[in-house]
């Protein structure tokens, strides 16, 4: 009989990541769910990224069994193989080195993923992208939405809308179905497209990560990403067709779509267009109708009677640029939920400042100023370096990072590393 909490294996495979890699284990120790396991292997960074591990793992003061492997320089694929054959949880995720978690999250997938069918695999959930060189934050569903078809297998042909960072496994099944394959780089992808084959997938709407943008992913090597896709395409001929067949359609060249139209292939180029849609206007499958309410929200924002005429009042899923100056003067500064504040970012109001859930605030921000009481929304993520003024107030299952300086009321719950002041 499965455990009613069952041990979850997280594991992070880490190459020079020096500058990220202790956010990431930071966040796994703020995870809220009790019974983890954290596997950390080190491929042959050439950095400093090792000692940050060994550093950060001696610091977190979490009761956890954690295991740290160093190897020379293997690939992401052969690092995720051996990792998963050191895992012996019930339940898997993978965090890439230089992302993080919510506090909630772990505890949320496993929920889900225990109370679902045994033929579905894994659970994922939504999350936020930034960019540490300044561009705006976004929705991760966003700009990957869900599609609207069921079948999950073919639509994973035309592209991954799955988030790497936001998805709990069933270990026994991942093993069944092959492990994962050590010569892709997109590892994630070909273990999704092998798992749907006969399994599948569900995904909640709540935003627990931070999917971190900052020129050096691997996404960002075109030639790398390019050979890794020529990998998957041999796994699965039809994406190829598929990718040629799509190509053709984007170019409008009838000549080469009747060549390459073929079976199976003409479905495979429908969806891509209709994913196609689905992108330029933000429509997710089961999130249309929250997109309309956000909508209407806005406008009435706008247009509608001010509540606090002598504040400011900005709404949820809001970037504040990490130059910004925020000053409500004698009135109210209120954050809505699932902001993201920037690096740096000053925010100052006169009676109070509102901060809403699920807000990631950055490095080095400084929120709330003298005789401003602050209320800090719960599950939010406050990264390290980040002042918040006396007399302020965290709400439940915060995470607060390094060096961080919070005055005010912090609840049973919150998470607080080495270094915070109370």
């Amino acid at each position: 009989m499965p455990s009613l909490t069952p041990l979850v294996s997280i594991i992070i495979p880490a190459h020079n990541h020096a500058a990220f890699i202790a956010t990431a284990l930071q966040s796994v120790a703020g995870q809220t769910y009790p019974r983890i396991e954290l596997i950390v292997i080190d491929d042959g960074s050439t950095d400093d990224t090792a000692q940050v591990i060994a550093q950060t793992l001696a610091s977190l003061g979490r009761n956890m069994r954690v295991a740290f492997h160093r190897q020379e320089n293997q690939g992401l694929g052969a690092t995720l193989v051996r990792g998963l054959s050191l895992a012996t949880g019930e339940f898997v995720q993978f965090l890439a080195s230089d992302d993080a978690l919510f506090p909630a999250m772990t505890a949320r997938l496993v929920r889900a993923l225990s109370k679902a069918a045994p033929d579905v695999a894994a659970v994922g959930c939504d999350g936020y992208v930034f960019d540490v060189c300044g561009e705006p934050h976004a929705i991760f569903s966003r700009q990957h939405p869900i599609p609207f078809s069921r079948d999950q297998h073919r639509e994973l042909m035309v592209g991954n809308w799955l988030p790497a960072m936001g998805m709990l496994y069933r270990r026994d099944i991942i093993v069944q179905e092959g492990g994962i394959a050590p010569d892709l780089v997109y590892e994630d992808w070909g273990l999704l497209l092998a798992l749907t084959r006969k399994h599948r997938l569900l995904q909640i709407p709540d935003r627990l990560f931070v999917y971190r943008r900052h020129g050096r992913n691997a996404s960002a090597d075109l030639a790398r990403m390019r050979l890794a896709l020529n990998a998957l395409m041999q796994h699965y001929p039809l994406m190829a067709k598929a990718r040629d067949l799509r190509a053709a359609l984007a170019a409008r060249d009838p000549v080469a779509f009747w060549a390459r139209l073929g079976p199976g292939t003409l479905d495979l180029a429908f969806r891509f267009m209709l994913r196609r849609v689905q992108i330029r206007f933000a429509l997710s499958a089961g999130q249309v109708n929250p997109r309309i309410s956000e909508i209407s929200q806005s406008l009435r924002q706008r247009f509608g009677r001010k509540r606090h005429a002598a504040g400011i009042e900005i709404g949820p899923d809001c970037f504040i640029h990490p130059e910004a100056r925020l000053e409500a003067g004698p009135g109210i500064l209120s954050i809505g939920e699932g902001c993201h504040i920037g690096a740096g970012a000053h925010l100052v109001a006169g009676p109070g400042l509102t901060i809403g859930a699920g807000t990631f605030i950055e490095a080095g921000a400084r929120i709330g100023g003298p005789g401003a009481r602050t209320r800090v929304g719960k599950a939010c993520l406050i990264a390290a370096r980040t002042t918040i003024a006396p007399g302020s107030i965290l709400g439940d299952i915060c995470v607060t990072l390094p060096d961080s300086h919070v005055a005010g009321h912090v609840p049973d719950g919150c998470w607080l590393v080495q270094g915070l002041r109370d």
